[in-house]
Parts: C-alpha cells; sequence; structure tokens
C-alpha cells in the first residue's frame, strides 16, 4: 500500500546525505549512516548523535522548502506588497490557485521528520549508558527529541489546525498504516506532554558555547510551552513558563546597536535557532538564478540582483506600525522603507560563494525560532489578560527602552494593542506576525485582505488555516480536507 505517511518514511531513507548538515561543528563532524530504519543502528552514543544530527538537517531542510517557515508566519499578515506571482495570492488571504505551489499545501516533509524524531525517541532510551563517550548525552538528545517533535506538531497544527498524531516510527514499511487527522487540541495536548519530558531532560545554558541556541536546551522547551499555553489562552501558565525563561534562562536583551548580531545567531538573546552559516557548508542561496529564495532583497544588498524585488515591504502596515521616528528599528530592520521598493534587512549577512564575481550570494543568517524580547512581549500579553498591567508595562518598556522609544503609559484593552504592535513591530518577519494576528483574532485589522468571513465569522469557520494537498488524498481514504478548503481547490 502507497500511502503519504509511508511515502514519507521513504523519503527520509533518501535524505540521509543532509545529516551532516546540522547545527554545531561537532554534530558536522559525525558521519551519516544509511541503515536508519535497522535494528542494528541505535547500538552506541554515535548512533545516537547522529540521529539527533538528522533531525535538525531535516528540520532546517522542511522550514526552508517553498520559504515556508516566512511563507506561513509572514506572507499573510500584510508585512509585504508581494509581487511575486507564486505568493502574492498569499499575501491577499488566498491559499489556493493555479499560481500557490502545492508544497505548502503537503506535509510530507514534516512527517519524514517525524519519523526521525519517533525513532530516536523509541530507540535512543534502549542504548546502553555506557555506550556514550559523553554520558550526559543521552538524557540531552532525548529531550531534544522530544522538544522537536513538540515544536513540530505545534508548527503544523498552526498551519492545518488538525494534523496525523503519529507517535511511533515505522519500523516496517510494509505495515505502514495512513492515520486520520486528529484534533488540533488533542495535538497540542500532546506537545505539552512532550514537553514536559523535555524540560526534565534538559538544562539550561551551554556547555559547549558553539551549540548556543541552535541545539535546543531547556529555555527552548520553556518558550515552546509559553507559547503554546497562550495559543491555548492558558495565560496563567504562558505566564509561568515566560517567566522561567526569563529569570532561569541566562538569556539577556542585545543592545540595540547590535541588533544585526542576533540575527547572524548564536547572540546572548536567542533561545532557539536553525544554523544556516556559509562558513559551516550551511549557507543559504540567496537568488532564485541559484535555487534559492531571498525574496526581500535586492540592490545594494545583493550585488548583481537589480532592483527586482519580490516582496517589497507594505507602506500602509509600515506607516500603521512604525510611528515614533525615534525608533532605531526603522535604520536596522529596513532599507528606504517608505519607497515602493522598501527592503526588509534583518537577513541581509551576505557571502560570495564566487569571490569578487558576487553572481552567487549565499546568507549566513540564522532563521530565529525563539528569542528573549519574543518572550518578554509574550509575557506581557499574558499577564496584561490576567489583570496585571503594572507588570506587563514593566515588561513592554523593557523593549521599548531599548529602541529609543517613548515608555507606554497604556491599561486594558489599549495595553494589549500596545503590547500587540509592539510585537509586530519587534518580530517583523521572524515568522511571528501571522500567528500574533490570528491569536489576537485582530488579522481583518491589519490584513484587509482577510474578510471577517473568512477570518472567523464564516461557516465552515477555519480560512486562516491552509488546505491539504489534493494529490495526498489518492492513496489516503482517511484524509479529510480543511473545512473552509473543501470544494475550493
Amino acid at each position: 500500500m502507497t500511502t503519504y505517511l509511508k511515502k514519507a518514511v521513504i523519503g527520509l531513507s533518501l535524505m540521509a546525505g543532509l545529516f551532516g548538515a546540522v547545527s554545531c561543528k561537532k554534530i558536522l563532524d559525525l558521519e551519516p549512516h544509511d541503515s536508519t530504519f535497522t535494528s542494528a543502528y541505535f547500538t552506541n552514543g554515535e548512533d545516537a548523535n547522529t540521529a539527533i544530527a538528522g533531525a535538525y538537517a531535516l528540520l532546517r531542510s522542511t522550514l526552508l522548502n517553498n520559504y515556508s517557515y516566512f511563507t506561513y508566519g509572514d506572507a499573510p499578515a500584510g508585512e509585504f506588497s508581494i509581487s511575486d506571482a507564486f505568493y502574492s495570492p498569499i499575501a491577499g488571504g488566498q491559499f489556493t490557485g493555479t499560481n500557490v505551489s502545492s508544497g505548502l499545501w503537503n506535509w510530507q516533509s514534516n512527517y519524514q521528520l517525524m519519523q526521525q524524531l519517533n525513532l530516536i525517541i523509541n530507540k535512543v532510551p534502549q542504548i546502553d549508558i555506557n555506550k556514550f563517550t559523553n554520558k550526559d548525552d543521552k538524557l540531552q538528545i532525548i529531550g531534544e527529541a522530544y522538544f522537536l517533535r513538540a515544536y513540530m506538531y505545534f508548527y503544523m497544527s498552526r498551519v492545518w489546525g488538525d494534523v496525523p498524531l503519529k507517535l511511533t516510527p515505522d519500523l516496517d514499511l510494509s505495515t505502514a498504516k495512513n492515520i486520520p487527522r486528529s484534533p488540533a487540541a488533542t495535538v497540542l495536548s500532546q506537545c505539552l506532554s512532550d514537553l514536559r519530558i523535555a524540560a526534565a531532560d534538559l538544562k539550561y545554558g551551554y556547555a559547549d558555547v558553539s551549540q548556543t541556541a541552535v541545539r535546543a536546551n531547556k529555555g527552548s522547551a520553556m518558550a515552546l510551552q509559553a507559547h503554546i499555553k497562550e495559543w491555548l489562552g492558558d495565560y496563567a501558565g504562558c505566564d509561568s513558563a515566560a517567566n522561567a525563561v526569563i529569570t532561569q534562562g541566562g538569556y539577556a536583551l542585545v543592545d540595540s546597536a547590535n541588533y544585526d548580531k542576533i540575527f547572524v545567531g548564536k547572540s546572548a538573546e536567542g533561545i532557539f535557532e536553525i544554523n544556516i552559516n556559509y562558513s559551516q557548508s550551511e549557507g543559504y542561496e540567496a537568488t532564485p538564478n541559484y535555487g534559492g529564495y531571498v525574496p526581500t532583497l535586492s540592490y545594494p544588498f545583493l550585488a548583481n540582483k537589480g532592483s527586482t524585488l519580490e516582496w517589497p515591504l507594505n507602506t500602509s502596515y509600515y506607516n500603521k506600525l512604525y510611528t515614533d521616528t525615534n525608533d532605531i528599528r526603522i535604520r536596522k530592520f529596513f532599507y528606504q522603507p517608505t519607497s515602493s521598493a522598501g527592503q526588509t534587512i534583518k537577513y541581509s549577512n551576505v557571502t560570495y560563494a564566487d569571490g569578487s564575481a558576487k553572481n552567487d550570494p549565499r546568507l549566513s543568517n540564522n532563521i530565529i525560532i525563539f528569542r528573549l524580547a519574543d518572550i518578554y512581549l509574550l509575557r506581557a500579553e499574558a499577564l496584561n489578560k490576567l489583570g496585571r498591567d503594572g507588570e506587563a508595562l514593566t515588561l513592554l518598556n523593557k523593549i521599548r527602552t531599548r529602541v529609543n522609544t517613548t515608555p507606554y503609559d497604556g491599561t486594558g484593552t489599549a495595553l494589549a494593542t500596545a503590547i500587540l504592535e509592539e510585537r509586530l513591530r519587534e518580530l517583523f518577519y521572524e515568522g511571528q506576525s501571522y500567528y500574533d494576528l490570528v491569536r489576537t483574532k485582530q488579522l481583518p485589522n491589519y490584513n484587509l485582505n482577510f474578510s471577517k468571513d473568512q477570518f472567523m465569522d464564516g461557516s465552515p469557520k477555519g480560512g486562516w488555516l491552509w488546505p491539504v494537498d489534493p494529490g495526498m488524498f489518492k492513496d489516503d481514504f482517511t484524509l479529510t480536507q480543511t473545512p473552509y478548503w473543501q470544494g475550493k481547490l
């Protein structure tokens, strides 16, 4: 039987070559194995380390595929006036159509990662602790696997809502079975269960500083817990988890003069990031001509690209948010923002693979998943919901003071709006804005292309979720389409 989950498992075995391209030098040194699915594979600590290396490689590939991390988290928020024919419908609130890549509807690569993580969770606990050169590695790897599984299911649930909840590896492809989509509430409950294990197994800080932020630690697990709790409306739970990150994680806000260091990666502010570093053979190709796609940059940040800009800044969105001309982020985050071709330059650390010819640009900017400023503002939102506005203001104004804007002094719903808009400013183009607007039910007020019918009032609801690739229905009779998109593909 050919199934989408079975195809995902097969696809993982074909991606073994990716396994060396992960997060830190020690991981990079490990050689991949081709016997991922055999019982003989997980026999010692080197196998376990190679397996978690494979998981990070697959996560990186998944988030970069179709530029999906930013396509899901930023394009529909209204941040950009997208001219690219393949992405402009998305900015307009349309996730279907002949130009929208079906790859964005398809979760197969996500389940390739899930197969790898489920193998680690299933097999590594059985390895004798004496088979690890560093005995701390065993719990660390198990904790990372549970964290990554929780992160990926949270990521998928925000994209599609209900998704198949696969918690065991397919050790025999001949018996692999399709499973139906599980309710989002069930999926997120499992994420929280995984994070309880991850938080118990992981520690704050890093014994090896080269792993800072690009390997998950306890702070990463608590940050993810805070996000899931906020998404579910558990504001007390979010407050508790976010407070643990802030007070116990050892993180620090980076001075605004050094904002660019946050996005190069591994800064004091970084909590969890995806490593993209040209010097470690992980630079991301920066122009479509060379197979990569960073559509927010053109000349002078890409030497020979010219003035073509596929994702120019949406000036209406920008003017609504960046009203204080003293805001340091205006010059740190943007280039010519009030023009019709304003560029977003957070990710503009460019190296040229072909040297002085400068025709093959590679980015060396990490994908920032969680950082301290995000957690400050997430906790501020929770505190406001809990009626603790004084504490919320303290956190909000730490961020505002850093960027040289006037401290805010409002309360209640006005404070809630101020916190949301500070998140939209601070986390612009970090894969967060769309979900912030969905969570706070403010999406139609910031992206006018989303009607209230599509966003929340229509029947069926859930137009902010993505459809499922119709191609996956061919071999899977358990699969159902996202309700809002039934009959629209």
